[in-house]
Formats: C-alpha cells, structure tokens, sequence
C-alpha cells in the first residue's frame, strides 16, 4: 500500500513546485520545465505537475 504525502517536506521546491505551475500558464510549458528544473525539482515530479494536472496535490490545483 503506497501512501500519499500531503505535505512536501522541502518548503523552497514547494514554493518552486506553486510558481511553475502559475508559469505554465502565463509562459508556457517549456518555460515551466526550465525553471522547475533550474530550481531542482526532480525530473518525475516536473513531469507529472505538469503533465498531469489530475496527479497534482490539492494545494497547487488551480
């Protein structure tokens, strides 16, 4: 059984985790993906908030 996290233990990649999301809209996908990955969040975690709206945690749903 596989338990969900609720919360994100490292507060600097959530705060990077919320503005790519805000930027996917405003510039673009490509633009987020640099930015989330220049900010060192890990490449799963990039591609599943962005690509998979429905995957993402309650707090960064828009």
């Amino acid at each position: 059984m596989m338990i969900e996290r609720r919360s994100r233990p490292d507060r600097v990649k959530a705060i990077a985790v919320h503005a790519g999301i805000a930027m996917l809209e405003t510039d673009g996908r490509e633009a987020a993906a640099v930015f989330l990955e220049e900010a060192g969040v890990p490449l799963p975690v990039i591609a599943r908030v962005l690509n998979e709206p429905d995957k993402r945690r309650a707090a960064d749903r828009g």
